[in-house]
C-alpha cells in the first residue's frame, strides 16, 4: 500500500479514538437531527458542551523544567515494556531492564522519585509533546529529523545499528537481496523508511516486536528489519525463535539518547540531564548497568567509560 512519501509501507496497527470508533458515536446522533431539528440544535450544544470539558480535563501540566520535577518529586519517564532487556516487565508488570535502572539513576540525581510509563515507538515522542511524561528513555534513535521535533540530551547513552532478522538459509546474503522483499518491522522504528526507499521493499508495520515475530512466524512476511543489538538479544535469550539468525552485516549505524520536550519554558531540565549522562558514562556506572543485563560488550559504552 502506497504512503503519502511512496513507500510501499503497511501499518497494521489502529490505536485508540479510530475514524470506526467515532463512526460509531456519532451516527445514530444524526440519524436523529435529520428528524428533529430542535433535537439536532439542542444535542448540538449538548455534544460541544462535553467535548469542551473534556479539552480541559485531559490537558497537561507540563513539568519541563528541573524546578517543575523537583518541586513534585515525580519525574515520569517514557519507557518500553517489550524490549528485553532494555525495558520490559515481569509477570507481575513491573518494569525491569537496562533502561529502568538507568532512569532510576537519573532520576536520583534529578532529585525525585521515577515514574514509568508505558510508550511504543510511535507514540513515545507524542506523549512527550502531549506533556504525558517528562523524558523519553525508549531506545529511541538520535536523528536529525527528530531533533528538530524534541530535544534529544547528547551525550547519547546508546550505540547500534540496523540488520535483518530472518530464517537461517533464507535468501538473503547480502543488503541488495532485499530489493522487492516483503519485510515486517516495529511502527514508527528509522529502519523502516531506510529500507523501503533503498531496496523497495514493502514493509509491514507492527506495534513491537512481539507482534512482529508472531507475524513471521505466520509467513506475513519474510523478515524482520531492526536494531542490530535488540535482535541479537532476542535470539540469544528466546527459544521460540530458534532457527533465526542476524543475516546481514550491521548497518548504518546510529546512537540512541533520552529526550525532553523541545518547548520547554527554560533550559534547566535538559541541562542535568547532559550533566548527568555524561557522568553517568564517565565513572563507569553506564557500563555497568549495562553489564548487569548482558549489554557491557557494547562497543559505544565502552568507549565512553571511565574516559
Amino acid at each position: 500500500m502506497q504512503n503519502m512519501d511512496g513507500l510501499r509501507t503497511v501499518v497494521n496497527q489502529m490505536g485508540p479514538g479510530s475514524a470506526d470508533e467515532a463512526g460509531v458515536a456519532v451516527g445514530p446522533f444524526h440519524s436523529v437531527c435529520r428528524n428533529v431539528v430542535r433535537l439536532c440544535l439542542k444535542g448540538a450544544v449538548a455534544l460541544g458542551a462535553v467535548f469542551v470539558v473534556a479539552a480541559v480535563t485531559v490537558t497537561p501540566v507540563l513539568a519541563d523544567s528541573l524546578s517543575d520535577i523537583k518541586k513534585s518529586g515525580v519525574v515520569r519517564f517514557g519507557v518500553k515494556a517489550d524490549v528485553k532487556p532494555w525495558a520490559y516487565t515481569t509477570s507481575a508488570g513491573k518494569p525491569i531492564g537496562f533502561e529502568i535502572d538507568m532512569a532510576k539513576v537519573l532520576a536520583k540525581r534529578l532529585g525525585a522519585k521515577p515514574e514509568f510509563i508505558t510508550v511504543t515507538s510511535a507514540n513515545r515522542i507524542q506523549y512527550l509533546k502531549q506533556g504525558r511524561i517528562d523524558i523519553t528513555l525508549a531506545t529511541m534513535s538520535n536523528t536529525a529529523k527528530r531533533r528538530k521535533i524534541v530535544r534529544m540530551i547528547e551525550p547519547n547513552y546508546y550505540g547500534d545499528a540496523t540488520n535483518l532478522m530472518a530464517p537461517a538459509g533464507s535468501k538473503f546474503k547480502t543488503w541488495p537481496d532485499l530489493k522487492g522483499a516483503v519485510l515486517c518491522a516495529v511502527n514508527g522504528a528509522i529502519y523502516n523508511k531506510w529500507v523501503a526507499q533503498k531496496y523497495d521493499a514493502e514493509v509491514k508495520a507492527f506495534k513491537g516486536p512481539p507482534e512482529v515475530i508472531a507475524a513471521m512466524k505466520q509467513n506475513q512476511c519474510e523478515g524482520f528489519i531492526y536494531s542490530d543489538q535488540i535482535m541479537r538479544i532476542m535470539l540469544d535469550t528466546d527459544a521460540e525463535l530458534k532457527g533465526y539468525v542476524v543475516a546481514l552485516e550491521p548497518v548504518n549505524t546510529d546512537f540512541w539518547a533520552i529526550a525532553v520536550n523541545l518547548d520547554s519554558k527554560d533550559d534547566s531540565l535538559a541541562a542535568a540531564l547532559s550533566e548527568s549522562i555524561s557522568a553517568i558514562h564517565k565513572s563507569g556506572k553506564m557500563l555497568e548497568l549495562a553489564n548487569g543485563h548482558g549489554l557491557g560488550g557494547n562497543p559505544f559504552l565502552r568507549s565512553q567509560a571511565n574516559q
